[in-house]
């Protein structure tokens, strides 16, 4: 059948029209399928793990004249296995109302704030990576005495509508001595003690409390000497080793343990935990040590304290002494028991058999 040319050419006009109606919509579409979107920027998530940082050196002790600026540096490290957001920030350490040095926030007054400068005060460490953090402080020539400054390392996390927030710290004491011909140096023995007059066993723990009465921090450091009943010398204990600082006007307490003897009082563990009783307080029980059988302790002890400290022209000596006993009175018991009862048990044998001996017809 043939079709009409009318037919014909309302065909061809029909295809042309839907070709050009496709074209159109991929023209239209083109662009959109190269759009791209834009990845969303995720908020670092406060870590679950606590700061684990190593500071080295643990303190920095410092000295200069008036008007002359002195540089030095630490060292931080990550232990955690996660990146660290870092910030470094200065604050001061004081005297609490007991005597000893609590850190608090640099006031507006406290001028020697703005004479410390850090050459980098925020940055990221890796796991297991250290950085190097440098310093200058510039005190003025008007600057004499102490000051006392802690550098605080502390992690930054930045979030969505809170903004920068500080979470855990740890701190490097810097202490400052600007040369002065004002500055006195001294220190005193407020007390000693060794934890009561009666021990039934090792250890024994003293305590000795220094007060500062001079004008600048100062670290007194010696040995406390343990003399027997008889004059003779059974131990020898360092006292501040470290040379932890006491800050002018500030008490501190420095300890030191003697555990050296064949019988010793140590906290009682299971699979390496510590016992606790059911108020929370540790459990104890005494150790033997066998190979130290000749340093069985007994007896009443001396403890002698000799400190030195340096008031910046010698060494000054300072001394005091303490005495205590040591009475293992189970021990004692025990042995007595041990001794005198088979003795008894004889003795109470033969009266019975010499009472039976005695009654019986000749």
């Amino acid at each position: 059948m043939k079709l009409s040319k009318a037919v014909l050419v309302f065909i061809v006009f029909f295809l042309i029209s839907v070709a050009f109606s496709r074209s159109a919509v991929f023209a239209q579409t083109t662009p959109a399928e190269k759009k791209v979107t834009p990845t969303p920027i995720k908020v670092q998530q406060t870590p679950t793990t606590g700061i684990n940082l190593s500071l080295s050196p643990t303190f920095l002790n410092l000295k200069t004249d008036p008007g002359e600026s002195i540089n030095s540096e630490f060292r931080v490290r990550n232990n955690n296995t996660f990146d660290e957001s870092l910030k470094v920030s200065l604050v001061k350490f004081v005297n609490s109302d007991k005597g000893t040095p609590v850190i608090t926030e640099i006031e507006r007054g406290d001028e020697f704030g703005t004479w410390l400068k850090f050459d980098k005060e925020e940055f990221v460490l890796g796991p297991g990576r250290s950085e190097l953090v440098k310093f200058t402080i510039s005190p003025p020539k008007s600057a004499s005495l102490g000051y006392y400054y802690a550098i605080l390392v502390s992690r930054v996390q930045r979030s969505e509508g809170t903004g920068t927030v500080i979470s855990g710290s740890t701190a490097v004491p810097v202490l400052l001595d600007v040369k002065s011909p004002n500055a006195k140096r001294e220190v005193q023995i407020v007390s000693l003690n060794a934890d009561g007059l009666f021990h039934e066993h090792l250890p024994i723990d003293f305590n000795i409390v220094f007060k500062n009465t001079g004008n600048v921090h100062t670290a007194p450091v010696g040995n406390i000497f343990i003399d027997s009943l008889f004059n003779k010398e059974v131990g020898v204990l360092g006292v501040n080793e470290g040379r932890g600082n006491i800050l002018p006007g500030g008490n501190r307490t420095y300890t030191a343990k003697w555990d050296d003897g064949f019988a010793v009082k140590v906290i009682k563990t299971k699979d390496g935990v510590p016992l606790k009783d059911s108020k929370g307080n540790s459990v104890y029980e005494t150790k033997f040590d066998f190979s130290k059988a000749n340093l069985f302790r007994f007896g009443r002890y001396t403890a002698n304290v000799l400190m030195v400290y340096d008031n910046g022209e010698r060494d000054i000596p300072i001394e005091a002494k303490v005495s205590f006993w040591v009475i293992p009175w189970k021990i004692f018991l025990g042995g007595f028991a041990v001794i005198f009862t088979p003795a008894l048990l004889v003795y109470l044998i033969m009266r019975w058999a010499y009472g039976r001996k005695k009654y019986l017809p000749a």
